[in-house]
């Protein structure tokens, strides 16, 4: 439904070829095509008989909003198909390994050659120079790679992986940053020449470090595991309620830390030598925290975010999927929706994001099948012949 100006997609007339497996090549289309754009799935024509390929809650969550067209870019007339699917895009996504389509006749000078003022956005595990670009990598790899597991977990436990994929998505987030900042340069600056995009898993989550770098680079400081506790976040910690939940209790400034305390019954607490300024806090942040596990046992949660609303203590409940499912502030926020997909039946899934007050993103239709999309692209975009496609579905190569 259009808004008052007559605006339905934010993203219109903006065209995404997505050749990407798996996760993070995927997931810049999806951002993408949330809001508005039109992303056409390249998709292998062997998987239209293999059921599995279609019945999943991650295809329904991660194709949705986009349309699929069959094609095997790896024989010659795929690849040369595939060019001249390129030649009416605006960008090209994909993540094989580095080489991959340039054997299969479809690298970045291939595509330039078909799309002068083609963007070719590349997520690999390393990046498609250096000595470790023909490594096989994963999600979990460029985690490792990147830094965040050596910080996660307690100090005196084995690095841990944090439950996300966070190498994919932040990859597939910066990949489409990068389109829409590829096309404001392209149209406003007026630039005619083909753009690639180099992405790594493991450069995604190291630009996501913070201060890491800086902090090592001036001081030496390398950052260790340390469990919940961060030396910015005295007193901050998950303790347990008495009916089992999880809560995480922070108090960053003296007139929280306050409140905390009247809320506890400890008012005095404060002027404490072992607690009166931020860096005594830290130096008996176990003393500390051993009150507040102690105080927030005698709760259930309910009862106790009652009392830390009462007295305006942040706090958070360390929610599980099924808590996120019952949460009033999330329904009120729309966070989720409930998608009707044909292959899989009613999945709910994440919401468009971000958001936007003008032609905001939304499931505008849900994941495709295979080819499902193939007379659309094929006959009324290239304006193929019935010859052709015959031809082509003939060979296996659409």
């Amino acid at each position: 439904m259009s808004d008052a100006h007559g605006h339905d997609r934010l993203l219109a007339g903006l065209r995404i070829i997505d050749a990407g497996q798996v996760v993070a090549g995927p997931f810049v289309g999806t951002l993408l095509a949330d809001l508005g754009a039109e992303v056409i799935r390249v998709e292998l024509p062997a998987l239209k008989d293999q059921s599995q390929a279609l019945e999943n809650s991650t295809r329904a969550g991660e194709q949705r909003n986009k349309k699929s067209v069959s094609l095997d870019l790896r024989m010659p007339e795929g690849a040369a198909l595939f060019k001249r699917l390129v030649a009416e895009a605006d960008a090209v996504v994909e993540n094989f390994s580095p080489g991959t389509m340039e054997r299969w006749g479809v690298g970045f000078e291939d595509l330039a050659e078909a799309n002068p003022r083609v963007i070719f956005v590349r997520i690999s595990g390393f990046g498609q120079t250096g000595p470790y670009r023909d490594r096989t990598s994963y999600d979990r790899i460029g985690q490792a790679i990147g830094g965040l597991i050596y910080v996660t977990g307690p100090a005196d436990q084995p690095p841990v992986h944090p439950g996300y994929m966070m190498g994919d998505y932040t990859s597939g987030t910066f990949g489409a940053l990068s389109i829409l900042g590829a096309v404001y340069h392209r149209d406003h600056l007026d630039c005619d020449e083909p753009q690639l995009v180099d992405l790594s898993l493991y450069e995604s989550i190291l630009r996501f470090s913070g201060p890491m770098a800086a902090e090592f680079s001036r001081n030496g400081i390398v950052r260790e595991r340390s469990g919940n506790v961060r030396s910015w976040a005295i007193p901050g910690e998950q303790f347990r309620t008495r009916d089992g939940k999880w809560v995480i209790l922070l108090a960053l400034n003296p007139q929280i830390f306050q409140r905390l305390c009247d809320a506890m019954e400890m008012s005095d607490l404060p002027r404490d030598p072992r607690f009166v300024d931020h860096d005594a806090r830290y130096a008996h942040h176990e003393e500390l925290h051993g009150l507040m596990r102690e105080w927030v046992a005698q709760y259930d949660a309910e009862a106790l975010y009652e009392r830390l609303e009462e007295f305006r203590v942040p706090y958070g409940p360390v929610n599980s999927i099924a808590d996120i499912f019952a949460d009033p502030h999330i329904a009120d926020r729309n966070d989720l929706v409930q998608i009707e997909d044909p292959h899989v039946g009613p999945v709910t899934v994440p919401a468009p994001y971000p958001r936007l007050s003008h032609a905001a993103g939304r499931i505008y239709s849900p994941a495709p099948g295979i080819g499902d999309h193939n007379d659309e692209i094929y006959r009324g975009l290239l304006g193929m012949s019935d010859g052709e496609l015959e031809e082509l579905a003939g060979a296996g190569v659409i």
